[in-house]
């Protein structure tokens, strides 16, 4: 037309589209992609060193802790010395709240859990060391130059920063991830020892940092007695899932707790073994002392309002929780006069209950669930509380089992349609075709198992991510998974050139593991 035509032709191609497009849509794409690819994982000579978010903030903050250590010193040597250790311990009352579990601001203000702030927990806990190092190095250069080293060393004042530098320096270790798997809890008891001797320690050392030290400790002391207060004491039933290494275990709670779990789909849970649970009567035995510091996370798979029971599925491994709670499942009915087991359970935690909301927002369209063996403990109530909310949801679920038998502990929805006949549930065999399924996993449909794991070794994540955003042009899509690391960077890596092309990708992983 000419330009004095009374309309344009709408543009065809992408490109043109793209230069009609307001400035300020293009800088939130551009925002979209720059966000994904600081959510991708870093590894240098095969070890994964976090993601890049942590990198590139770290990297930031410690540019401006360098700065604040350094500006206004000018000449002045032993100025420049405090100063780092005033820098770092000014950090200490942001580094216990990033800790907190049940207290903590940042969770509520970005509407995240404690695992996912718990990475820059210990990104700022490594720059505090590090500052924290260069005060010592650089005092102790000081002493020796000075020709005071002995006297001043060991001089009270002195040697209780010496005393909680070492604290922090067997902290610094056990937090290393092949120590860490090696023994989790020599890191937790070593990180908790930590946490309570080195404020008062610090309080001695350096006058300018007790209002730090103070708030810190303040912050850790309210938080667990919050826990502690919320805490329940439930009766609970274990059961061994036959066929498989898995253990169901049901608890009996207060209505008001298992509405807060009902509204809450896929939270997790903190369990502890009260002390007529463990397998000592010694209050000072090793065996008993253990679990004064384990606290372990499960994943709730459902909360019955109607029967007041918490269900959550744990795998049997080699740590002393799950071994006792197979114990308790080997020997039947406890001798206990309710016949039932007394478990100490702290929720709901996790992101996905404050954010669920979101799932169910008429601008994602569809909705990808992927979970490998018991991740589809987070993944099935998700699923059963979207669709309970949503029945037109265009929801796909994918679950990667070794066995049949690990699928049959999974609960119906409120209609009571089995997961296993759901047109939309899609299971993969990843194990022996011909595995174990004696009692309980006689309740599968094997024939139809079998159609839908058609790859006899594991799903092909390319093409199921592929047709999800294909058969969805420009719609927004929403992916979540839990299950191994491994399987969660692939399907990542799948959704990687769709988020390039400026689609817009709604992506949780649910991973407790560092």
């Amino acid at each position: 037309r000419s330009r004095r035509g009374s309309y344009r032709e709408v543009p065809s191609s992408p490109a043109l589209k793209a230069r009609g497009r307001p400035w300020f849509a293009d800088v939130v794409r551009r925002w979209a992609r720059v966000r994904w690819w600081l959510g991708d994982d870093v590894f240098l000579l095969g070890a994964h060193w976090g993601r890049r978010d942590e990198w590139v903030g770290g990297a930031a903050w410690m540019a401006w802790l360098l700065v604040c250590c350094v500006r206004g010193t000018g000449d002045d040597y032993l100025h420049l010395t405090k100063r780092f250790g005033a820098v770092a311990t000014s950090q200490l009352p942001v580094q216990y709240l990033l800790s907190l579990k049940y207290l903590g601001p940042f969770g509520y203000f970005f509407r995240s859990s404690h695992e996912e702030l718990n990475r820059y927990h210990r990104v700022l806990g490594r720059l505090i060391y590090l500052l924290l190092m260069l005060h010592a190095v650089f005092y102790n250069v000081f002493f020796v130059e000075a020709g005071i080293w002995r006297k001043r060393f060991f001089a009270y004042v002195v040697f209780a920063g010496v005393v909680a530098f070492a604290l922090l320096s067997a902290l610094s270790g056990t937090s290393a991830a092949f120590l860490r798997r090696q023994s989790y809890r020599v890191f937790f008891v070593v990180h908790l020892a930590a946490a309570f001797l080195v404020p008062p320690l610090i309080f001695v050392h350096a006058e300018s940092a007790r209002v730090y030290v103070c708030l810190a400790v303040g912050f850790l002391v309210l938080d667990l007695a919050a826990r502690k207060l919320t805490t329940v004491t439930a009766p609970a039933v274990v059961e061994a899932i036959p066929g498989t290494d898995l253990l169901k275990i049901s608890a009996s709670m207060p209505a008001k707790n298992i509405l807060k779990f009902k509204s809450h789909p896929g939270a997790h849970l903190y369990l502890n073994l009260p002390p007529s649970s463990r397998p000592s009567t010694d209050p000072f035995s090793t065996g008993n002392l253990v679990f004064e510091f384990l606290y372990n996370p499960f994943t709730v798979v459902s909360a019955n309002q109607e029967s007041g029971d918490l269900t959550f599925v744990a795998r049997t491994r080699s740590g002393p929780m799950t071994t006792r709670l197979a114990e308790f499942a080997a020997a039947g009915v406890p001798s206990t006069p309710e016949g039932r087991i007394p478990l100490c359970i702290e929720g709901p935690y996790g992101a996905v209950g404050k954010t669920f909301s979101d799932l169910l927002d008429p601008s994602i369209s569809r909705i990808l669930l992927v979970a490998g063996g018991v991740g589809a403990t987070f993944a099935v109530p998700v699923y059963h509380a979207i669709l309970a909310d949503n029945p037109a949801a265009r929801v796909q679920f994918v679950w990667a089992i070794r066995s049949p038998g690990d699928a049959t502990w999974a609960p119906s929805d409120a209609a009571g349609k089995r997961l296993i006949s759901d047109d939309q549930v899609h299971l993969f065999l990843t194990g022996d075709m011909g595995a174990s399924n004696t009692a309980g996993g006689g309740d599968i449909q094997m024939d139809s198992v079998r159609r839908d794991a058609r790859n006899p070794n594991r799903p092909n994540f390319q093409k199921i991510v592929d047709d999800t955003f294909k058969t969805a042009p420009s719609e927004k899509v929403a992916v979540l998974v839990c299950g191994p690391a491994q399987m969660a960077r692939e399907l990542r890596r799948c959704i990687t050139p769709w988020v390039m092309k400026d689609r817009d990708v709604w992506w949780h992983n649910e991973s407790f593991g560092w």
